[in-house]
This record gives C-alpha cells, structure tokens and sequence, in this order.
C-alpha cells in the first residue's frame, strides 16, 4: 500500500510555480528594465541640477557685470543673513577685502566691462598684471573668516569667480605654499 501522507502537494507546487507562471515576465521585465530607468532618472534629475546652478552662476555674473552699489549693498545683506554672529564691521571689513583682492588680481567687476550683453569682454589694462602682496595680506587679514571672504567675492567683488581658483591661478606656487603654511599655523586648513 501507498502512503497517502506524502499525496499532499508542496508549497512550490501550490504557491510559487503558479506565482511565477502567473507574473514571471513582470518579475523578469522590472529586474531587466528598473536600473536603466533609475540611472536615466538619476541623470535627468542631475541634468536638471546642473541646469539651475548654471542658470543662477549667469544671473549672478550679469547681476554683478552691472556693478550697482545698489544690488551690491542688497548681496551683501543677504550674505549677512547667512552669517548672523558675525558683526556688521567685520562684515564690512570683510566686503572691502573681498574688492581688494578682486582689485590686486584683476577679476574685479569695475575693471573687466562687457559688450553686448556679457558677449565681449573690455578688461581695462591695468587688470592686465596682478598685483600679488596686495592680495596676500589682504587674504591674511581673514584666517577665521575666509569662508565668508570666498562667498563675499564669489557673489559680490567678481563674476561668479572662485577665490581658491583665482588664488591658484594667480599666486605662484611659492606664494601659494607661503599662504597655506600661515593659514595652516593659525589653525585652519582653507587651502
């Protein structure tokens, strides 16, 4: 005689192969199809970030190309907003900074004009050499508060030019090193 206690069928037999009969290609479609689609996205969304940064760098170089103390002063406002604990004469001392060194490397806005709307640039000769003692102790005044000095020149002082890049670019390697070993003895590690 047979045992009809084994005449029960599996779990397999009863839940999995029927699930997988049932919604398989599914399963096999969203395996295949779901990384692409998540890096697609992944690329659509970074393309769209990518997009707004540039759209707000160019409004900012146009805005700053038009060198108006007013939308300076309203920049700087906002900039003092980011940084509360900071006093409004360090912040001013920090604004004059920012100028100085955009001055002694010739990146500043009053200096370098444009032509048909930001098409052509018309750099005034004297922006021609950098003046690189003037920017160093300007930028040795600010070991705390470089930061604040980076993105008052970013937004204010220059058309959208980073401090670190113009620093690289227009110190020399030796005056580079001089600047990081003083910022690196007072403790800070900026460049």
């Amino acid at each position: 005689m047979r045992n009809t206690r084994n005449n029960k069928p599996s779990f397999l037999d009863t839940k999995i192969i029927p699930f997988l009969k049932k919604y398989g290609i599914f399963l096999v479609v969203l395996f295949l199809v779901f990384p692409y689609a998540y890096k697609y996205l992944k690329r659509a969304i970074e393309s769209v970030k990518n997009t707004n940064l540039e759209a707000i760098k160019e409004q900012n170089s146009n805005e700053n190309a038009k060198a108006s103390p007013d939308i300076v002063k309203k920049k700087v406002a906002d900039i003092k907003k980011s940084y509360p604990s900071i006093s409004q004469k360090t912040m001013d001392t920090i604004v004059a900074s920012a100028f100085k060194i955009a001055e002694a490397f010739g990146t500043n806005v009053d200096d370098n004009h444009v032509l048909l709307g930001g098409t052509i640039d018309l750099y005034n000769i004297s922006s021609w050499s950098e003046d690189e003692k003037t920017a160093i102790t300007f930028l040795k005044k600010h070991t705390g508060t470089f930061p604040i000095l980076e993105d008052v020149y970013y937004k204010t002082a220059t058309k959208s030019k980073n401090l670190r890049n113009d620093i690289i670019k227009y110190l020399s390697k030796s005056q580079y090193s001089e600047l990081a070993k003083f910022y690196k003895s007072k403790g800070y590690n900026w460049l």
